[in-house]
């Protein structure tokens, strides 16, 4: 090849050069575009259903203490079939006779030991029926029956060559009623110490997660460019510390705004006769003397001045501590779980979401230090009167005069 024509060739392939450059310069724009519009779209897709979410929820919150307490085990009940699923197998439990069934009685046995008995009390004032003050007498023996039903039907249903599989699922149905049911009966015993403290530290995990959302969304990475914990990669320490912040100043300000509303701090108060859903709107606001910690108070702030403050305010701030700095270790929990598992989510129940335990893995243990603050801080060692009333009507006729000749004697004391 003479030189004449390399000189030609040369600029050729320089230029072949060049707009394969711009080529890949163009292609890179292209997909970093995409990437851009793709999480602008789940950002979008996660905010709509985020406040449809928020929306249904205070709904439900405007209707009754009882109708919250079964939202809160329709919710348990959606997380139990999400991580029993997460372990399901379908070629092997289709070998198998109604085992998925035993995982459900289970759980049956489990709410109706921990919940009958006050269910079963309370319809029995209500409706006097033989039949349910009976059952309500026999729950404990009607709740050990049940599981031994369960206990029985399992050990007969052992199948050779799925020993392994079999002890593995009901181990890990059993860990799942401890974790989920567990947690959620302390959630409701809240509900029926009031309506605010039910309230008060769900808000507070919503508050912290969309928070850390938006504040990762937006400032993510750009002042410590690692992740938060390797269990969550898309956790940012700026979310983490932004939704701290965020969720302090919140919970000052709605625990204010929720003790103004004596729905939300009146304890549970059961009804004589039975409400039909009607005449649930139009029964008057229940009123309660305001405990002391609803009862503003003026506290001076140096270099601010006077204020009237709440106690509940100062509550508000300890649970929002404990919403912005433990319980997130409950997500993290559940993120290892989902990583030993491979899967991304735990269901495809809310677009941008995932499923129901991927919105309630902070809220359990939340639930449960809520009930522990209370029973320590706020009303240590007292049960509510509905509670003693309960426990007395379980004695048998002689004990019951005992205690009411003593509280005769109390009465006539204080006089």
């Amino acid at each position: 090849m003479s030189s004449s024509e390399l000189r030609q060739r040369k600029p050729t392939q320089d230029s072949q050069d060049q707009m394969s450059e711009q080529k890949k310069q163009e292609e890179a724009e292209r997909s970093a575009m995409q990437l851009a519009q793709e999480r602008y779209t789940k950002f979008f897709t996660r905010s709509f259903w985020g406040a449809l979410m928020i929306l249904v929820f205070g709904l439900i919150l405007y209707t009754d203490h009882i109708l919250v307490c079964f939202f809160v085990v329709l919710l348990q009940m959606l997380v139990f079939r999400e991580m029993v699923n997460l372990r399901y197998v379908e070629a092997k439990e289709k070998k198998l006779y109604a085992f998925r069934t035993l995982h459900w009685w289970f759980l049956f046995v489990t709410d109706f030991y921990v919940y009958g008995q006050p269910v079963l009390f309370q319809f029995a004032k209500i409706i006097p029926l033989n039949a349910l003050e009976l059952m309500h007498r026999s729950h404990l023996a009607i709740s050990f029956s049940f599981y031994v039903a369960g206990f029985l039907f399992f050990v007969l249903t052992l199948k050779k060559n799925y020993y392994k599989y079999q002890f593995g699922q009901i181990t890990w149905t059993l860990m799942t009623l401890l974790v989920v049911v567990g947690q959620s009966h302390f959630i409701i015993q809240n509900i029926f110490k009031g309506l605010i403290w039910f309230i008060l530290p769900c808000s507070l995990i919503i508050c912290n997660d969309i928070m850390a959302y938006f504040c990762g969304f937006f400032f993510g990475k750009r002042f410590i460019n690692r992740p938060l914990t390797k269990l969550s990669p898309s956790k940012t320490w700026e979310g983490f510390v932004g939704a701290f912040i965020c969720t302090i100043i919140f919970a000052f300000c709605f625990s204010w705004f929720l003790a103004q509303q004596p729905w939300f701090v009146c304890p549970y108060t059961p009804p004589s006769s039975v409400w039909t859903p009607v005449e649930r709107f139009f029964l008057p606001t229940p009123a309660c003397s305001p405990e002391s910690h609803f009862v503003a108070s003026p506290y001076y702030i140096p270099f601010f001045g006077t204020f009237n403050i709440m106690p509940v305010q100062f509550h508000a701030i300890v649970f929002a501590l404990f919403a912005s700095l433990i319980a997130p270790f409950g997500g993290f929990f559940a993120s290892g779980i989902k990583r030993a598992y491979g899967v991304k989510d735990f269901a495809s129940l809310f677009p941008g979401h995932g499923g129901m335990t991927d919105r309630m893995d902070c809220q359990l243990i939340m639930g449960l230090f809520v009930y522990v603050y209370l029973a320590t801080f706020i009303k240590p060692g007292v049960f509510e009167p509905d509670q003693i009333l309960f426990y007395i009507s379980q004695l048998n006729q002689g004990d019951q005069r005992y205690i009411l000749n003593e509280l005769t004697k109390i009465v006539a004391k204080a006089k």
